[in-house]
């Protein structure tokens, strides 16, 4: 069965991005081997992923500017956005507006026997704790006090969650999986 996770790195005292929206500071993290290992065996079982229409456009920018490559592959690619977005060639992008429920069965189905990856930003992923749909989070956390940015979930949201596991990936870096409910 297809299930809605959020794989998201964030710092000690829990932002995904800085103070000024970027999340460039997890790049040498992303690199660690144990990082980067964990991330692509959680990859493979992703069948589709969903972001916010601001971090799709970042992302395309920089993709556009060969500052990066596409990171999704083939996978579908739902963007929640408010706004006309430019489109990147060879990829599967669909561009949604409103309620997340509304639009998760058709997500899940696009995933086929994988997981959907809640990719970012915060927003989409609090609005998916709020429409009850996120299965798990997937935190991974690394050496860094950012001090000030975006929290995991970007609202004010609340949620029980149970652990399931942690794991040292290296480098004094730790994933925390949870579920949602």
């Amino acid at each position: 069965m297809t299930s809605f996770k959020y794989y998201v790195g964030a710092s000690v005292d829990g932002f995904i991005a800085d103070g000024s929206k970027g999340a460039h500071w997890f790049t040498t993290f992303a690199q660690q081997p144990g990082v980067k290992e964990h991330f692509d065996q959680f990859f493979e079982k992703v069948g589709a992923v969903v972001i916010g229409g601001k971090t799709y456009a970042d992302i395309a920018r920089e993709v556009a500017e060969g500052r990066m490559q596409w990171m999704f592959g083939n996978k579908p690619v739902w963007v929640f956005t408010h706004h006309e977005l430019p489109t990147l060639p060879q990829t599967d992008l669909t561009f949604i507006r409103g309620e997340i429920g509304f639009w998760s069965q058709d997500i899940a189905r696009s995933a086929g026997a994988g997981d959907v990856w809640i990719a970012g930003g915060a927003d989409v992923a609090g609005g998916f704790v709020q429409a009850n749909l996120l299965d798990e989070v997937l935190i991974v956390t690394v050496p860094v006090v950012l001090g000030e940015g975006t929290s995991i979930f970007g609202r004010g949201i609340s949620a029980q969650l149970s652990s399931l596991e942690i794991t040292g990936l290296g480098d004094d870096t730790f994933i925390t999986r949870y579920s949602v409910g």
